[in-house]
């Protein structure tokens, strides 16, 4: 049997096309929401055409959204896996051995391995390699990254770079390197099979999302980015994707209110998956730190200012993608010379990475 234990919004985004290809050649699988974005779940799998998910691990309708509430839920799941194997295993495994696919360096990444290993399956991870060489930047995940590779059993490398690492970290035996990252299939899945989306202004406009907790946890960091969408707003339209920790921490800063004042600058919640995915490719830039949005801008050629000092995509780097690293002037020189930067799509690129892991998993179905 495959299992496929995903629980993040990138999780659920990258792993559709896994899932689509499973559909398209009639083989079972075990779908398994361990429940971090949980309030994002049914939305997801209407959007991507997906089925409902087979095992929830979380009843509660609501995202994990803060530190607090993901150190009790950790807490509360890792005693489930060392007290209760057995009922993990009917419960949750259906009682069916086979291969786990995991996915990231989330917190469900770091679950669904040890949920999985304390039932016997074999692992594997999607999207394995990728790293920051920082431990604490991004934290906690470049330690995931670092626990999950080690532990899981085939590691699918999505491009060379990773591969490579993957090899220098002595695990050459169990890589497999796909052609790409999953979710060129998903934005070549929405864009093609998806309703458009209506472009949300008449006049030219940028995407601000930020959510990653080194940069909304810092006040200092969160000043830099609240002064830059105030700049940008001085010469074109900002539409500012609202999470809800990062809507948060705006209020404990006493910064949503003075963004919301400002006429140039659209306050928008999270939207759905496909429009959102239309709104960033047709933005003049986009203004983030979160690594799959960069990714969304580099197949879409989409100019991109990586608000983060480390990242662990190579996507884009030295294309359309810039890193900040909060620097006012690397900031500046991005503002004069995105405009310049050549604006192409490679959705249409001969790269379908989900067809490659399922042909390598087929044995286990």
């Amino acid at each position: 049997m495959i299992h496929i234990f995903v629980g993040t919004k990138a999780q659920f985004i990258k792993m559709a096309p896994l899932m689509k290809e499973l559909d398209r050649r009639c083989i079972p699988y075990n779908f398994i929401d361990s429940g971090q974005h949980a309030q994002l779940t049914g939305d997801f799998t209407d959007q991507l055409k997906l089925k409902k998910p087979d095992v929830y691990l979380r009843r509660e309708k609501t995202n994990i959204n803060n530190i607090p509430q993901a150190i009790l839920w950790t807490i509360k799941n890792v005693m489930q896996i060392v007290f209760c194997r057995r009922s993990i295993m009917e419960n949750i495994f259906r009682g069916k051995r086979g291969i786990c696919l995991i996915h990231g360096d989330t917190l469900s990444t770091l679950l669904s391995l040890l949920y999985a290993k304390r039932c016997g399956l074999e692992v594997a991870h999607v999207e394995a390699g990728l790293r920051s060489f920082h431990i604490f930047d991004p934290f906690p995940e470049e330690m995931i990254r670092l626990f999950v590779m080690r532990f899981s059993d085939v590691l699918f490398a999505p491009s060379e770079w990773a591969a490579e690492n993957l090899k220098k970290m002595g695990y050459e035996r169990k890589t497999i390197l796909v052609r790409g990252n999953t979710i060129i299939d998903t934005i070549r899945l929405v864009l093609t099979e998806g309703k458009s989306a209506v472009r949300p202004q008449n006049e030219a406009y940028v995407v601000v999302t930020i959510h990653r907790i080194e940069t909304i946890y810092s006040f200092s960091r969160l000043s830099i980015v609240i002064d830059l969408v105030e700049q940008i707003a001085q010469n074109r339209k900002v539409i500012f994707i609202l999470h809800e920790p990062t809507k948060q921490q705006l209020l404990k800063y006493d910064f949503l209110d003075r963004i919301s004042a400002n006429k140039a600058i659209t306050i928008s919640p999270l939207q759905p998956y496909p429009v959102f995915l239309k709104l960033i490719a047709e933005a003049d830039f986009i203004v983030t730190d979160g690594g799959s949005i960069q990714e969304e801008s580099y197949f879409n050629g989409v100019p991109c200012l990586v608000m983060r000092s480390k990242t662990e995509r190579m996507e884009g780097l030295g294309e359309n993608a810039y890193l900040s690293d909060f620097n006012q002037d690397k900031i500046r020189r991005f503002l004069q010379s995105y405009h310049t930067i050549p604006r192409k799509s490679l959705t249409d690129t001969n790269l379908y990475p989900s067809r490659d892991i399922v042909e390598h998993i087929m044995p286990c179905a």
